[in-house]
C-alpha cells in the first residue's frame, strides 16, 4: 500500500495543479468569461502556497513562544 503524502505534499501538488487550471482558463481564451472561477483558483492558490510556506518555515525562525492554536504536547 502506499504511504499516505505529507500535509506538505499535498498543499505542493494542490498549488501546482490550480496553477495549471488557472493558465488553461487565460489560454483558453475564457478569461473574460470565467474571470470569477480564474479569482477563485487564484485564491485557493495563495491559500495554498501560505500554508506551505508556514510548514516549511525553518524551526529557527520560531521563537519558540506558543502561539494561539498551537498545541503544547507537540
Amino acid at each position: 500500500m502506499a504511504e499516505k503524502p505529507s500535509i506538505a505534499e499535498m498543499l505542493r501538488r494542490t498549488s501546482d495543479q490550480l496553477k495549471r487550471i488557472r493558465k488553461r482558463v487565460a489560454n483558453g481564451g475564457h478569461v473574460d468569461q470565467m474571470q470569477e472561477v480564474d479569482a477563485l483558483v487564484g485564491l485557493a492558490k495563495e491559500m495554498a502556497d501560505r500554508q506551505l510556506a508556514g510548514l516549511e518555515r525553518p524551526a529557527d525562525e520560531n521563537d519558540g513562544s506558543v502561539q494561539e492554536g498551537d498545541d503544547a504536547k507537540d
